[in-house]
């Protein structure tokens, strides 16, 4: 196998061992209830905070880019 097909099978297990924590979370009973609910909600908002952190570093980093339009030859220039 190669390393695309290995990756692809860890994700695959690994998402499964955490459907199967996430239900016997809902099921185990009242502490672990609420941690099965507010741990995937407190990766997923940081995951959004991450995306729009490197959003803004993106934008802040980036250089303006130089313009594309032929620039305009001055009255001067063309009765020369």
């Amino acid at each position: 196998m190669n390393r695309f097909k290995v990756g692809g099978a860890l994700i695959c297990l690994g998402c499964i061992v955490l459907a199967g924590l996430f239900i016997w979370g809902l099921v185990a009973g009242e502490p672990w209830r609420f941690w099965a609910i507010a741990a995937p909600v407190i990766v997923a908002f940081l995951g959004v905070l991450g995306i729009g952190f490197s959003i803004g570093r993106l934008m802040a980093t980036t250089e303006k880019a130089p313009s594309t339009q032929p620039k305009e030859k001055s009255a001067a220039s063309t009765t020369s």
